[in-house]
């Protein structure tokens, strides 16, 4: 009986191992980076910290109602600030709490490195290098990830694991506390 229950630790064990292996995915930097489950809730609260923009209104007699203008050129570009800022902290918290590094390839530059930060400072971007997180998370997006084709793999696979789909960025500007 033992070795039946031995035998299956051995075989869970083995599976875990598997599935730790495809949630690995290389970057098109060589960079190897590992998918885990982020907290669905927190992501949930940074979708929701930022609400998309009302679409302005205008009296229209014919139907004696007010009705809105989603074709008005300050509401469209509204919505596309909207877009990219809420994108880009939504990616940050995928990256951040839902990615851990696995390997650098020879050559390029780590996180914990200052020549990758000095090409950034040189952007006069500002920086916080003691800071761990801050350096891990703008490494990724400055060194690690350089095409947009990353950053979808990442936002793919941090989100399948935790359970958000693209739905639920969209349902997120009506949760609870979300302002709206």
């Amino acid at each position: 009986m033992s070795t039946d229950k031995n035998e299956q630790k051995t075989i869970r064990a083995i599976a875990d191992v598997k599935k730790g292996a495809q949630d690995e995915f290389t970057l098109s930097s060589g960079v190897v980076l590992r998918a885990m489950k982020a907290n669905p809730l927190v992501l949930i609260n940074v979708m929701a910290r930022y609400v998309r923009p009302k679409p302005p209104t205008f009296f229209m007699e014919a139907m004696g109602r007010e009705m809105e203008n989603p074709d008005d050129p300050d509401y469209i570009e509204r919505v596309k600030a909207w877009e990219i800022e809420s994108n880009s902290q939504v990616l940050n918290a995928l990256i951040l709490l839902g990615t851990e590094l696995v390997s650098v390839p020879k050559g390029l530059s780590k996180p914990s490195e200052d020549k990758w930060l000095n090409k950034y400072r040189v952007l006069d971007m500002p920086v916080h290098p003691d800071n761990e997180d801050w350096r891990y998370l703008t490494w990724v997006k400055f060194v690690a990830a350089p095409d947009e084709s990353d950053l979808s793999v990442i936002q793919d696979a941090v989100g399948r694991l935790s359970g958000i789909a693209e739905v639920d960025v969209k349902s997120a500007e009506q949760f609870p506390g979300s302002g709206s």
